[in-house]
Formats: structure tokens, sequence, C-alpha cells
């Protein structure tokens, strides 16, 4: 578990990484956070999955995985929309104070949505 857990967490960082950037220059290109939003998923949750399946649990790519693991990100989407909303929409904090907060906020939720859609980890 510790193994799975160190790969989980430089995917994730990786990944969060990837999803701050986005949100952020799209909103310092004038995008709305719901679409800025958009964009994150669609440009990480296929590399998430990939680099998940495959480094973090060693699993093998799979349709099914990559649907339930788009099952569970939309899940996960939605809360980290609501997050932003509330955090930069209604409490006006700054997309480089919200994008980072709600992204600390989704660590464990997405860890076991990850473990769930890819099935358990192969690796000692």
């Amino acid at each position: 578990m510790k193994r799975t857990s160190i790969r989980y967490l430089a995917i994730g960082v990786g990944c969060a990484v990837l999803n701050n950037a986005v949100l952020i220059g799209a909103d310092w290109a004038g995008l709305h956070y719901a679409a800025a939003t958009a964009i994150t998923f669609v440009t990480t949750v296929p590399l998430a999955y990939a680099a998940h399946a495959v480094y973090t649990f060693d699993a093998a790519l799979s349709w099914r995985g990559l649907v339930r693991f788009v099952a569970g990100s939309l899940s996960s989407l939605l809360v980290a929309a609501l997050m932003i909303a509330l955090l930069r929409g209604m409490l006006g904090l700054p997309m480089v104070l919200a994008a980072p907060l709600a992204t600390a906020a989704m660590v464990l939720y997405n860890f076991a949505m990850a473990r769930w859609a890819v099935g358990k980890s192969k690796a000692p």
C-alpha cells in the first residue's frame, strides 16, 4: 500500500499541476471557470487513467477501467466544480488560490475513485 500511495501521489501531483496550470491559464485568458474546468477534464482524465493504471496500480489498460475512471472523474468534476464555484464565484478568491485549494481537498476522494476504477494493485 505504501508503494501504491507514493506512486499515486507522484502521478497526482503531475495531474494537479496540469489541472491548475490549465485553470489558471484559462482564467487569465478570460474564460469562465466552468469552461476552464471542462478543459481540464478532457486534458487530464485520459492521461491520469493511463498513468494510474500502468504506474500506480500496476494494472492493464482496459475499456472497462477507462469507463469506470471517467465515471468516477465525472463525479469528482462535479464536486470540484462546486468547490471552484464556491471559492471563486461566491467567495471571490482569485483562481490562483481557488484552484489549489479545491485540488487539495479532492486528493482522498480521487485516490478512492482511481483505486475503484482501475482495480487493486499487483505491486508489493
